[in-house]
């Protein structure tokens, strides 16, 4: 006997056992009411000794059953692509920009009037005044910015500015502070 037949005979046998196992109940609910003796567990015939059924479209031999099915390929060897691996180029999509944040520079403002500074900035946190100038000091979140305004050709405007640190002899972050200022801007 071949292989194959070997193993298409024990799945049928296997597909029959659990069939029958699981029909126990109702074979034995079937016998007490027809009075059939049909075989239990017990009184089974050998599995060794059964004779394979051929189906009724078959109209081979039993001989021909058992012997080795030619028409069943037993290994058929996979073919194994020749083409090498090449490394993956990586996607050449170029990640979103991030988004920019706003920066004012105080540089920009020379020469402005004293109501364009509130205007943009607001009011000053704190107003010294030195003589004909005043001096409006912003306190951000990182810095402190001074603008000194004096009067000049008849009008008080922006003449210097001067940054420093909150914390007293630590450097300033100027990208911070002028981040700062650009959210202080229009009362942000």
């Amino acid at each position: 006997m071949s292989a194959s037949t070997t193993i298409k005979l024990g799945i049928a046998i296997s597909v029959l056992a659990s069939l029958i196992s699981g029909c126990q109940p109702l074979i034995q609910e079937i016998s007490s009411v027809t009075d059939n003796i049909i075989p239990s567990d017990d009184n089974l015939p050998d599995i060794n000794d059964a004779v394979p059924i051929k189906p009724p479209s078959d109209t081979r031999t039993s001989d021909t059953i058992l012997s080795e099915d030619t028409t069943m390929p037993t290994h058929v060897a996979a073919k194994v692509p020749e083409t090498t691996l090449t490394a993956i180029e990586p996607a050449s999509i170029a990640p979103p920009p991030a988004p920019t944040v706003p920066k004012f520079y105080p540089a920009n403002t020379m020469g402005w009037q004293k109501t364009e500074l509130v205007q943009v900035l607001g009011n000053a946190d704190y107003i010294r005044r030195d003589g004909e100038g005043e001096v409006h000091q912003y306190k951000l979140e990182t810095c402190i910015i001074d603008f000194t305004l004096f009067p000049k050709d008849g009008r008080i405007e922006i003449i210097a500015w001067h940054g420093r640190s909150r914390i007293q002899h630590q450097n300033i972050d100027a990208e911070a502070c002028y981040e700062n200022l650009a959210s202080r801007r229009a009362g942000r």
